[in-house]
């Protein structure tokens, strides 16, 4: 089998896992009905849905948009960095479910969940319009020293890993449903994390001399690893929501 066949089945494989996860963690989210819970997994859903929507974008790619291959990897970080604003939303909101002392504090954010998955809907429209109006500024960014260091690569690399280890700390003060997709969202969180950093190293810095063919190949099984983890944390939600 050819390297580019095998990128190819890792793209797939990736995306409709990520697609599956979606769909099973919103129908979690409609069992919960109007609790807490649904509320917070809402989040876990809408940064689901935005690692599917960034899959849609990369197959697309430059020639759809009128933009370059640089330009197309600034746009999908800048939606990598926004679901993983909703995934810590979602864990940090479950982690203090448990704390009196914090639930006050959280119940606006809690009722705000579909606020802010109309905002996420609203943000990705943009950036399936925008990116042609805004090469010029998206390739002098690229073209800085500051995509030269990887700024954007590490942004990512650092985002995943805090919200991994932030979990793998977390994880004690989680009640039982938290604790059933824990581990497995942890495992995503830091092969997202992997991801970035084999980027860095690659791309970037150049530390590890490979072809263009095993960068990629090895950024797909990174990505494999996150959708299997991802989807197999809603298949768990979505059981506990049975029997709820």
């Amino acid at each position: 089998m050819s390297a580019d066949t095998l990128i190819t089945t890792g793209y797939y494989l990736s995306s409709v896992g990520f697609l599956a996860a979606f769909i099973t963690m919103g129908v979690a989210v409609q069992k919960f009905g109007k609790s807490s819970l649904a509320s917070i997994f809402y989040y876990l859903f809408i940064g689901t849905g935005i690692f599917f929507v960034i899959t849609v974008f990369q197959k697309l790619g430059g020639d759809f948009f009128g933009i370059g291959d640089t330009s197309m990897d600034f746009w999908w970080h800048l939606m990598f960095y926004m679901a993983f604003f909703f995934y810590f939303q979602g864990i940090k909101l479950l982690v203090n479910l448990g704390n009196a002392d914090a639930q006050q504090n959280q119940m606006a954010q809690i009722d705000g969940e579909r606020k802010w998955g109309v905002g996420a809907l609203l943000v990705l429209v943009v950036v399936f319009i925008i990116p042609k109006f805004a090469d010029g500024i998206v390739t002098a960014y690229m073209s800085s020293p500051f995509a030269d260091f990887g700024l954007h690569h590490f942004l990512a690399f650092a985002v995943a890993a805090a919200v991994g280890f932030y979990l793998l700390h977390a994880e004690k003060n989680l009640g039982q449903i938290g604790k059933a997709i824990a581990n497995p969202m942890i495992v995503a969180m830091w092969a997202f994390a992997g991801q970035h950093f084999w980027e860095l190293l690659v791309e970037s810095w150049k530390v590890i001399q490979v072809t263009s063919e095993t960068g990629e190949g090895v950024e797909k099984i990174f990505l494999v690893i996150a959708a299997i983890s991802i989807t197999y944390a809603a298949w768990r939600l979505n059981s506990f929501a049975k029997a709820s």
